[in-house]
């Protein structure tokens, strides 16, 4: 038996209702976990179905965005962001989790479809996504079967 879990996306106050005009509001925006993938959706703005096997690492990150270079490091930033094939899917700059991938993966953004080999995405329940989302013994990126 396949057990998921789903995590919802975390909002801010002031993110909550252009968020949800826009169509990528809270209800319309997760994170599930199950034994095979990992799909994270907002709204139409972005999908990703993502192989277990494809992700090499899950870690929060706890200074929030000023944890990250270029421009995805600016705090204001919420929505779907893309940058360098990192993806940031946040409706808060708190909460946030990297996902690191073994090898870059096809995701949508909107209509367009990109290929992303880091995540960072805000959730509500942090701990529980990183603790649900690392495999079982941490592989350094890069380390997956390169003939995949």
């Amino acid at each position: 038996m396949d057990s998921t879990k789903t995590f919802p996306i975390s909002f801010d106050r002031p993110s909550r209702k252009p968020m949800t005009v826009l169509g990528a509001g809270p209800k319309l925006s997760r994170v599930k976990v199950s034994s095979s993938t990992v799909d994270i959706h907002m709204g139409w703005a972005f999908q990703a179905t993502i192989p277990r096997e494809a992700v090499a690492s899950a870690r929060p990150l706890t200074r929030g965005l000023s944890e990250l270079s270029g421009p995805l490091g600016l705090s204001v930033l919420r929505g779907v962001n893309y940058w360098r094939g990192t993806a940031l899917v946040n409706g808060a700059g708190t909460g946030l989790v990297e996902i690191t991938l073994d090898r870059p993966e096809w995701v949508r953004l909107g209509p367009f479809p990109v290929r992303m080999r880091r995540l960072i995405v805000s959730v509500e329940d942090q701990s529980g996504l990183v603790a649900a989302i690392n495999p079982s013994t941490p592989r350094s990126p890069g380390s997956g079967d390169p003939s995949l």
